[in-house]
């Protein structure tokens, strides 16, 4: 793993490329925020593509340092407008000056970069949010290819951190595909 300082967030926003190992390992998230739900759907038509939801602030640990893959239909590429909802929770701790950076990559090359932040979350909360994000055109060669019915293989970093910084680093693998 990879050793971070204190201008964690700059170099995040800064990062072009995907990362090629987990920067985090989950004793690093000394705050005790845990994901314990998800949902992304299209945000102009309602479609949901993918929901999960735990009572147990434990189930995703795994994922602090294992690949999350999801296989999406290619309509989710071809959308205006994702929305998303996470739940979590906060530990002990009061978290200050919360931050998400995604990247979003196909065959390696920079998509779209998204940031979120959000001054306070209360000591031991549960809390929902909401992210809109405004999805990119896509390039014509990816267009043609999903016209094809091919897929697309695609990835993301998630990076959350608290006052400047990383606590915690997510990798996601995506297939996008013609889904009957």
């Amino acid at each position: 793993m990879e050793n971070i300082d204190s201008n964690d967030l700059n170099r995040i926003k800064l990062r072009n490329e995907p990362e090629e190992e987990f920067l985090k390992k989950l004793e690093d998230n000394i705050f005790g925020v845990r994901f314990i739900g998800f949902k992304a759907r299209d945000y102009d038509t309602g479609e949901v593509f993918h929901q999960f939801k735990t009572k147990n602030i434990f189930d995703l640990d795994y994922f602090a340092d294992h690949f999350l893959n999801y296989v999406f239909p290619h309509s989710m590429l071809l959308c205006k407008n994702i929305g998303t909802n996470l739940t979590f929770v906060v530990g002990d701790k009061p978290v200050k000056n919360l931050e998400f950076v995604e990247k979003h990559y196909i065959d390696g090359n920079l998509m779209k970069s998204f940031e979120f932040s959000f001054p306070f979350f209360m000591p031991n909360s549960e809390n929902d949010i909401e992210f809109i994000y405004s999805m990119p055109q896509l390039p014509k060669d990816i267009a043609e290819r999903i016209k094809d019915g091919q897929d697309i293989q695609a990835s993301s970093d998630t990076y959350v951190c608290v006052e400047g910084k990383l606590i915690i680093h997510r990798r996601a693998q995506y297939k996008y595909a013609k889904l009957s």
